[in-house]
């Protein structure tokens, strides 16, 4: 989508060169695709073709005809993530891309138990998993810190867990493990323990291994799989002082995104696109008033400032008949919701943070104002690992450099 008069003040080196967040980004949906093709030639899969202009187009697309597609590629992804080499390796490079394009600040998400080994001669548990993904950023932002000029603001990140709402046969080496050791547990029982379980192995990575782990979230298919059954991890995590973040309104309506706030107390909701979708209120006592049932939610989620992890192509690509003028983003900026951009996945979704924010202001005819209320939300709504003080002080140097950045691009002066 091409600027716009409105938004002509909003040039591509302007979007480059802003401090910018990443709050909702997969890992193992952001490997770069060269690094993809080299791995996958030491793994019992193979790619369809090596050649990577063929892989763009038939595999890694820019446009999708299902929800099923887009999560086709992740069997090739997940694949080669999970030995620590490797693991490490695409850490540090999904690091320096983000950093290269002027991110200052992400926390990336993945699901430790889609990659880690229940064999302990493996020596690559969850723990493990979370120490090496760290290990990997970590050293992108040393290096990145050792370049930036005085008086810049310097680059960090956060790491956030994620369990499954569903698992199935051949899934992962670690959920098949779990399913042979207690074999007459039903669906619910082990998705709930295997929950639980994450969050303790969060808990000695942080508190053992100083693994910046910031957050919890629960991601997979909503329909038929509610947030309910995560209740106890979420519990646990919660009394151990983790955020807590969840994948709702995405592919089910808005009931899913109030499960995610009344049962798991998110305070962030990754995409959230369906807040406004009254047409898809299901539950029969909700559905004899579903507008009056939505304006609760979106006053609920206003008043406590429940910030929505927005991924625009993402959503694109899950839903081909939407189109970017009917996103629910424009709702959600018209009616001041706390909102942030993400790109979800670099990869699969063939995008990143400044392509993204093109297509928020482009699609919404943004002002200078509501762009900086959402790159700074960002910042502001991120589950920062460090100390309060530290985290308003970094806020306020990231403000800062904005602001200087919009000087020398001149673009608008606004306040806040």
């Amino acid at each position: 989508m091409a600027p716009t008069m409105a938004t002509s003040w909003c040039t591509d080196a302007f979007l480059r060169e802003i401090p910018k967040a990443d709050l909702h980004v997969h890992l193992d949906g952001s490997l770069r695709l060269e690094t993809l093709v080299e791995l996958m030639r030491d793994t019992s899969l193979s790619l369809p073709t090596e050649d990577l202009d063929e892989l763009r187009r038939t595999t890694f697309k820019k446009d999708y005809d299902s929800l099923e597609e887009y999560l086709k590629p992740f069997m090739y992804t997940c694949a080669v993530l999970q030995n620590a080499p490797n693991l490490e390796r695409a850490s540090y490079e999904f690091a320096v891309d983000n950093y290269a394009e002027g991110v200052r600040y992400f926390e990336v998400r993945f699901a430790p138990q889609l990659l880690c080994s229940p064999r302990p001669e493996d020596n690559f548990s969850i723990v493990d998993v979370l120490r090496t993904v760290a290990a990997g950023l970590a050293r992108a932002r040393s290096e990145f810190d050792a370049k930036r000029s005085p008086g810049e603001p310097r680059y960090d990140f956060g790491i956030v867990s994620c369990a499954m709402r569903m698992f199935f046969p051949q899934m992962s080496r670690y959920y098949d493990a779990l399913h042979a050791v207690h074999p007459h547990a039903d669906a619910r029982a082990l998705t709930c323990m295997a929950s639980t379980e994450m969050v303790r192995a969060c808990v000695a990575a942080r508190d053992e291994s100083g693994v910046p782990v910031v957050a919890i979230d629960v991601a997979g298919a909503e329909k038929d799989n509610e947030a309910e059954v995560h209740r106890d991890a979420f519990a646990l995590a919660h009394s151990h002082g983790f955020a807590k973040t969840v994948h709702a309104g995405e592919g089910y309506g808005p009931e899913s995104i109030w499960q995610a706030v009344r049962d798991l107390h998110a305070e962030r909701i990754g995409h959230g696109f369906h807040l406004f979708s009254s047409d898809l209120v299901m539950n029969e006592r909700n559905r004899a008033s579903p507008q009056a049932y939505v304006d609760r939610l979106v006053k609920y989620v206003s008043d406590r400032r429940i910030t929505m992890e927005v991924c625009l192509t993402s959503n694109l690509n899950t839903m081909p008949e939407l189109t970017l003028e009917r996103h629910a983003l424009r709702e959600m900026v018209s009616k001041r919701i706390s909102v942030s951009i993400g790109t979800d996945n670099r990869l699969v979704s063939d995008t990143d943070v400044c392509r993204e924010l093109r297509l928020a202001v482009d699609s919404c005819n943004l002002s200078p104002k509501q762009l900086k209320d959402i790159v700074i939300t960002g910042f502001k709504r991120s589950f920062y690992h460090g100390p309060y003080t530290e985290r308003r002080i970094y806020v306020r140097e990231l403000m800062n450099f904005y602001d200087a950045v919009a000087a020398k691009h001149g673009v608008p002066h606004v306040s806040g």
